[in-house]
């Protein structure tokens, strides 16, 4: 007993500067042990579980939770990065669909900030007093549509319709916008109805990215930022979809009610040149100057 009592109130006082202090409250202690053994444990380990939550408090305070849709998850992974670096604030996210994210908000998830790739979804959760103040644009996405099988494409999407072509993977128009954005592309050209037995349903544009590296499926439409990034950067080939077919998706941050101080820090952050370049890299239309 006398011995566990010493070990632990060494690790206790490990990081203790005040010297004096800590060797008059040793020799306090030790004396005790003899006397009060299980005494003294009791208070050991209430000084530890005192410790434990200021250690855990001061981590939460330099924590950081945000939701993020699936597109945006490379470039959001560089600009944490930058933003850990400037601020020394951790940020812990979470990347899914638009609609998964806003279902999990509504069901307490606790995070800090919303980035959507819909204003519909960030917009929903504002008007139902998810936050105080409206969501803001920060960038728009654009469409893509990729192969890592050897097909012979050439960037007109009418092509998606060949023969040849058996699969194609959209994200879920239900609950990804990029899903979305796919089926008014295909259906501004009058293709939609004639391929919609080759597709396959994605979860999100993650998804489509390990279905096309899989080569399950022979055409992913998908993000420009997914394709961009380091880790699918030059693995199989891509086309921009003509933008005069669909709507860009616009990206929007929400600063949900969760009291977390750094939550505005971010917001501020995501607009300063350094994140709107790095948003600019992976293929965003960015906000003008």
């Amino acid at each position: 007993m006398a011995r566990l009592c010493g070990f632990l109130l060494k690790i206790i006082f490990i990081n203790f500067k005040a010297n004096i202090i800590k060797y008059t409250f040793v020799v306090f202690c030790k004396n005790l042990i003899v006397k009060k053994p299980s005494f003294v444990l009791s208070i050991v380990f209430s000084v530890l579980i005192l410790f434990s939550s200021a250690c855990s408090s001061e981590s939460e305070e330099n924590t950081l939770r945000i939701a993020a849709a699936s597109n945006l998850r490379y470039a959001l992974e560089e600009i944490n990065t930058q933003f850990k670096k400037e601020t020394n604030i951790k940020v812990e996210m979470s990347a899914a669909s638009s609609g998964k994210l806003t279902a999990q908000i509504q069901n307490g998830a606790p995070f800090d900030l919303f980035l959507s790739a819909d204003k519909k979804y960030s917009f929903y959760l504002y008007e139902n007093g998810f936050a105080n103040e409206k969501p803001k644009l920060f960038c728009s996405g654009l469409l893509v549509y990729w192969t890592n099988k050897n097909l012979s494409l050439k960037g007109d999407i009418r092509e998606v319709a060949a023969r040849n072509i058996q699969k194609i993977a959209i994200a879920n128009p239900k609950n990804a916008p990029f899903g979305q954005a796919t089926v008014e592309a295909l259906k501004s050209l009058s293709i939609y109805d004639s391929i919609l037995p080759k597709v396959i349903f994605a979860e999100n544009v993650s998804q489509i990215s390990q279905y096309v590296l899989n080569n399950n499926v022979d055409i992913g439409f998908s993000s420009k930022s997914l394709v961009l990034s380091p880790k699918l950067l030059n693995k199989g080939k891509w086309f921009d979809v003509d933008k005069k077919l669909y709507k860009p998706v616009e990206q929007y941050i929400l600063l949900l009610k969760n009291d977390n101080k750094n939550a505005k820090k971010y917001y501020e952050f995501l607009f300063t040149p350094s994140a709107q370049n790095i948003l600019k890299k992976y293929g965003y239309k960015v906000l003008k100057p």
